[in-house]
This record gives C-alpha cells, sequence and structure tokens, in this order.
C-alpha cells in the first residue's frame, strides 16, 4: 500500500491512497479551491503510479460539496485519472448537492452512465462492486 496524501485546512480535508488496483479518495467538509488544487496535484502523482487498469472509490459520506471554481478543478482531477487509466469509478456519498456536482462533473467528462449507478451505501459494498467490475473487463 503506498503512503497516503492528505491534506486539510479549516473548511475540509482530503485522503488519498492505494489499495491494489483501487484508488481511494474520504472527502470531509467543504473542498475550495486550494485543497482542490492540492486534490489534483497528488491525485496525479498516486494515479501516474497505479497498475493498469483501476478504479476509483471516493468515502464522500461526510463531504458537502465544492465550491464552484474548485468544482472546476475537480472536473480536471476526474479527467486525469481517465487519462491515467481509471476504468471505473464509485462513491459513498448522500449529499444532494454533492451528488448533482459529481453528477455534473461526469457529464461534462462525457462519461453517460447514471450517477446513481455508481453510489453505494459504504466502502465495503463499494469495493467488492468494483472488484466484480475490474474482474470482468477485458484484459488484453
Amino acid at each position: 500500500m503506498k503512503v497516503p496524501f492528505a491534506k486539510s485546512d479549516k473548511y475540509g480535508s482530503y485522503q488519498l491512497e492505494q489499495q491494489g488496483s483501487f484508488l481511494l479518495a474520504i472527502f470531509q467538509g467543504v473542498i475550495g479551491l486550494g485543497l482542490s488544487k492540492a486534490y489534483l496535484r497528488d491525485l496525479k502523482e498516486l494515479a501516474g503510479t497505479m497498475p493498469t487498469p483501476w478504479i476509483y472509490i471516493a468515502d464522500c459520506l461526510r463531504y458537502q460539496a465544492a465550491i464552484p471554481d474548485a468544482a472546476l478543478i475537480l472536473q480536471q482531477a476526474y479527467e486525469e485519472c481517465l487519462k491515467l487509466g481509471c476504468m471505473g469509478d464509485a462513491y459513498c456519498i448522500d449529499s444532494a448537492v454533492g451528488i448533482a456536482q459529481l453528477a455534473e462533473i461526469r457529464k461534462r467528462s462525457n462519461i453517460c452512465s447514471p450517477i446513481e449507478d455508481k453510489i453505494f451505501a459504504d466502502m465495503e459494498s463499494a469495493k467488492q462492486a468494483m472488484h466484480k467490475y475490474l474482474q470482468a473487463l477485458p484484459h488484453c
């Protein structure tokens, strides 16, 4: 397992770590511009070391939302994941605003699958579903 990346400010925080073919993220509070820029940097660094294919799973149960400028940076992060071999995503999230922002980020990144299909009650359920998904991917 890779040593996690983490950053916080007085409004929110994130943590990133690798567990096998999963890149795990934990978000709390509100993500502002400074945190979103640090997240993008750390995500690109960690994602660049991931074995391909890999899956992004985020625990957002204590996450509220991102400010609008930060949401644009989070979209860049999502698109970087796709470029770096991410083949699937899953989320534990219950914030209506956060879900709406996530759906918009995916839409702007040309991902057509409904966000509702990517939301799980807890991290264990998300990991189990994504493990099955990863196993079903064709391997070259």
